[in-house]
Parts: C-alpha cells; structure tokens; sequence
C-alpha cells in the first residue's frame, strides 16, 4: 500500500487543512466519513490512476481552525477556499458517508465546480420512512455502532475494522481520541437530523454522478440510494448487495471498478 504524503494547507488566516496526498495525474477528491480518515485499499487503488486528495475533516488530523467554522455554511466555504488553496478549480468528489453529505452540497451550491461526483452512502437527506440512525448515540455502545456497520460481522473487513486499534497502550488511546474527535466534530453538522436543506438545493447538481451503496446498510438505509437517484436525474447507482455502511472495504473491487469506470467513461464523455 502506498504511504500518502501528509500536506499541510494554509487555507486562511488561523486555518490549516491537513491533507494526505497520493498518485499522479487527474485529481480526485476523497471526504472521508465520521469515523474519521483512514488511507485505506480504496483509496490505495484509486491513487493508481489519479491524483488523490484526502483532507482530514476540519479539527481532525491535526488540522486547526475549527473555531473559525461556527455553523454549515462556514463549513462549505472551507472546502471551496481549500480547494483554491490546493489549485484545485474544478475537481471530481468522492464522499462516504457524511463527506458524501459535504460533497453533494458542494455540488450543489458550486455547479461548475465539480466535474463529476461519486456518494457513497451519503448521508445529507431525510425521509421520515427510513431515518438515518443516530450514530453519535451508538458511540455510546460501540458493540451496537458495529453491528450496524458491516453486512457480515465475521468478514475480514468487519474484524479489521473491529481490531484496528494498535496493541501498544498509549497508540491504543491515541487512536481512539481521534476517533472520537472526528466523530464530535462531524456530530456538529449532523446531528440530530442530517438534513440541512440539500433536497431543496439538489436540483442545481450539474456534475456526472453516480451512486454506490450497500444492499444491507443499517445505518443510511438503501432507500436513500434511490431517493439521491431520483433528486439525480441521469445519475447511476450501484447496489452492492453483500455490503453494509462500507462497501467500499467489504466489497472492495467491485466498488473499486464500479468507481472506475464511471469516472473514465465520464472523462471520455466530456
């Protein structure tokens, strides 16, 4: 696996973005979820073909400046500033996730901006039939957290994920308060409802998109895949149907291809 370098981003004054960085050629935006960054096979093998950009979410990973950023608003405009900062004027975007609520919305409200986008059980719409759970309250009962996580809790990507903690005590606790900053500082945005008026703002998504999500997904239910589809006209959405809230490590190369391919078939088409 490749070992990202970590870029370090003055975005604006008291604002620095960590960033980790991989690959050559086109770039490509990854928004990690609230779990928090991790480099992990996806984007591993998506930096085999473009120029990956992983930023850490705003107060995670070392970036600072969290103080600057008071509300959703203030939260779009820092990725839109960070990505004038990185060069970045019109880019493809990846999300997973609560990153996947980030992106849609920056979609949104920037058209141009982005070329084409790829949700991966994004979170950022409601429908009162199938409510997202309330991951914020699950950490309370990780045991909980995790059985709504992953299709098959026995599965290498399930026991990965429930063991990555390093043995080494103080990297142990090193490990877990990152996680729970990154999950405090995506629970200002999204709790309780995740909807901060995307639907109402949707319509305005001019980027290629396409919609990845797992069958058996406990925490964003599948319904939301079509909901995206349906706010999306001409978009594509692949079902994994052996996958939970990360399809993108239980089913690794089919996610892998299905990314692929719609960006190389949507390179060619522009």
């Amino acid at each position: 696996m490749a070992v990202p370098a970590v870029e370090t981003v003055n975005v604006r004054d008291n604002i620095r973005a960590k960033v980790l960085v991989a690959g050559e050629g086109k770039p490509l935006v990854y928004l990690h979820g609230a779990g928090g960054l991790q480099w992990d096979g996806y984007l591993d093998r998506l930096a085999e073909h473009y120029k990956v950009y992983a930023p850490y979410h705003i107060g995670t990973g070392g970036s600072l400046g969290k103080d600057e950023i008071h509300d959703w608003w203030d939260l779009v405009l820092y990725y839109y500033e960070l990505f004038d900062a990185l060069g970045l004027e019109k880019v493809d975007i990846i999300g997973h996730s609560f990153g996947g609520m980030v992106a849609a919305e920056l979609a949104s409200t920037n058209p141009e901006r982005v070329t084409n986008l790829v949700l991966v059980c994004a979170t950022g719409l409601w429908l009162d039939e199938a409510p997202v759970k309330d991951v914020f309250t699950m950490l309370n009962t990780p045991d909980v957290l995790f059985q709504h996580l992953f299709a098959d809790l026995h599965s290498p990507a399930a026991q990965a994920f429930a063991n990555a903690a390093p043995e080494d005590e103080e990297e142990r606790i090193d490990f877990m308060v990152a996680q729970n900053t990154a999950a405090a500082e995506a629970a200002k945005f999204m709790w309780g409802i995740p909807d901060k008026g995307l639907s109402r703002r949707i319509h305005r998504v001019k980027a290629n998109s396409c919609i990845i999500w797992g069958a058996k997904d406990a925490l964003v239910p599948v319904d939301y895949a079509y909901e995206y589809h349906k706010k999306l006209p001409g978009s594509q959405v692949v079902i994994m149907e052996n996958s939970g809230h990360y399809p993108q490590a239980e089913e690794l190369e089919a996610v892998v291809t299905a990314t692929l391919q719609f960006l190389q078939a949507a390179h060619v088409a522009k």
